[in-house]
């Protein structure tokens, strides 16, 4: 009979070192007691920085993108991204969702096929936006972390301004009159986020950091406190072998417009 606690820990630690997720797993005691599941699910509560002053908004920098993406995936959570509109308007949310890929050794991350024209912005300068179509007319968001091909995709936003406004640009988008979604529904998912940001290829390899972009991110504070989940990402090909039940999405607990929940961390 296979010893379960060794496969686990065997299975990620040959997953790749150089993430910090699968250096810390290690050293986690409580693999010691716990069964193996198809798909870890962990939970940990933060609490955002307090404020310095009252609302006050911070554009990050270089220094911020410059971690290792599944760092980078946390710490997105509770960041607000904002796109300037037609030099004159403002979308904003709150990002929600997020998933990490750790470069040429993850085998569902577009880098670790080879390096390419398509793939270069993951190589790039942490910060720098990946933008790739999926089923031929929609679009998934991606910024470039520290690690070689290493980059974090944004699966959800929950809308936090310029509903209206969202609304009109999915319209356009689609070329045709969008059904009038609920707010949390604009953006619960990687293709509705680019639709209702109006992210298109048109972004690819813009500089997130960089003072004079049309989008990027901000911290806000003070913020309230939520719970991250850690679960598996969602609509891997089997390509990506046993990286499909790698424990690395991560979203806030609670929120509506998280893109799927999972149950299994229901209370």
């Amino acid at each position: 009979m296979v010893d379960d606690n060794n496969y686990l820990k065997n299975k990620v630690l040959n997953m790749g070192k150089t993430s910090v997720y699968f250096q810390n797993l290690e050293e986690k005691q409580h693999l010691e007691d716990e069964p193996l599941r198809k798909k870890q699910c962990k939970s940990t509560h933060r609490q955002l920085l307090p404020a310095i002053t009252p609302s006050m908004k911070i554009r990050l920098t270089d220094e911020f993108f410059n971690q290792e993406s599944t760092a980078l995936a946390t710490s997105l959570l509770g960041k607000v991204l904002v796109r300037l509109i037609d030099n004159k308007e403002l979308v904003c949310g709150r990002i929600v969702e997020t998933e990490a890929y750790l470069g040429l050794i993850d085998k569902a991350c577009h880098s670790s096929h080879k390096r390419s024209a398509r793939t270069e912005p993951m190589f790039m300068k942490p910060g720098t936006i990946y933008v790739y179509s999926i089923y031929g007319m929609y679009h998934c968001f991606n910024i470039s972390s520290g690690g070689e091909g290493a980059a974090v995709l944004l699966r959800a936003v929950e809308p936090l301004s310029g509903f209206e406004l969202m609304q009109q640009i999915r319209s356009q988008a689609q070329k045709k009159t969008s059904r009038i979604l609920p707010i949390h529904q604009l953006c619960n998912g990687p293709s509705k986020l680019c639709l209702s940001f109006g992210i298109t290829k048109e972004l690819n390899k813009m500089d997130m950091a960089s003072p004079t972009t049309q989008m990027w991110i901000e911290d806000w504070r003070p913020q309230p406190e939520f719970t991250t989940i850690t679960s598996t990402r969602i609509g891997l090909s089997k390509k990506a072998g046993e990286w499909i039940d790698a424990p690395l999405r991560f979203y806030v607990n609670d929120s509506k417009s998280v893109s799927i929940i999972d149950k299994s961390k229901r209370k």
